[in-house]
């Protein structure tokens, strides 16, 4: 196995800004759309699935073969990834009461890996109008935020993280922090990886 990382879009704004920060941590990625999977996941030890404008709960929605990553490759979540996620899996996925936009803080944490060296109220940035407000089955809650309960989950039985909020942009405060935890940490990408490698 190579220590590359796949992104799958599913049309979100952020999904370059997520490969540019894994790239920031001497890591190769390559992002691949949704319905695109490449037939040799062997190489990558990590798979992100970006964020949508798209709501899971559509007809219309994004909807990925997962079967050949799913208990194989570390997953990463974020945002409609993570949505997809619960809603898939015995979940539940429901209209936000207000739109979930902009700066939030996470006012609670559990100890986990993913969460290290990141400290309880540090500012995250959220861009959704669904929410989960149930956890997928044999999930467990890493984090809330006062207004978004399930803000982070982990499946560990499938190394599957999933948070509601954009770790790629400024905004979140510590976002960098988090990715280096999953592809480094949890998934064990080494950081040898420099453009002029490529």
């Amino acid at each position: 196995m190579q220590n590359n990382v796949l992104i799958l879009d599913f049309g979100s704004q952020y999904t370059q800004l997520i490969a540019r920060r894994v790239r920031e941590l001497n890591i190769f990625c390559e992002i691949k759309p949704f319905n695109n999977l490449p037939e040799d996941l062997s190489q990558y030890k990590a798979v992100i699935l970006s964020g949508s404008p798209s709501s899971v709960r559509s007809d219309q929605a994004p909807h990925p073969d997962l079967s050949g990553i799913r208990g194989h490759i570390p997953i990463l979540a974020i945002c409609y990834g993570a949505q997809y996620i619960a809603h898939f899996s015995e979940g539940n996925v429901a209209p936000s009461n207000t739109r979930e936009y902009g700066r939030a803080r996470l006012s609670h944490i559990c100890p986990d890996p993913f969460f290290r060296d990141v400290p309880t109220d540090t500012q995250v940035w959220m861009s959704h109008s669904d929410t989960i407000q149930k956890l997928p089955k044999g999930a467990e809650l890493l984090a809330s935020t006062h207004d978004v309960e399930n803000a982070a989950f982990k499946i560990g039985s499938e190394k599957i993280y999933g948070i509601q909020f954009h770790p790629e942009v400024t905004h979140s405060v510590e976002g960098k922090q988090l990715l280096q935890n999953f592809v480094h940490d949890i998934c064990g990408c080494h950081g040898d990886w420099t453009p002029d490698s490529f």
